[in-house]
């Protein structure tokens, strides 16, 4: 892995971690008022977006990080739909 490779990684995984403390909270609280539905939607395109962008690179880092950040994200629209 070149370090090139390695900061792909990271910044990736940070990115897409970013997203586990709301998905934690909606679990918990079963709450997501304050969560603007929009929000997750157009993140989620742009995230789908990226990860076919990667696909087409052959680039791991930028489909792995993506591949989390839409799932992660999708669970954040389920939860507001669900517990409304």
């Amino acid at each position: 892995m070149t370090i090139i490779t390695g900061i792909g990684y990271c910044a990736g995984s940070l990115t897409s971690l970013g997203f586990i403390p709301q998905v934690v909270k909606g679990f918990q609280t079963k709450h997501m008022k304050d969560v603007a539905l929009w929000q997750p939607i157009l993140f989620t395109i742009g995230m789908v977006m990226w990860l076919i962008y990667g696909i087409l690179l052959r680039e791991m880092p930028m489909i792995a990080a993506n591949t989390l950040a839409v799932i992660l994200n999708a669970i954040v629209i389920w939860q507001k739909l669900a517990y409304k």
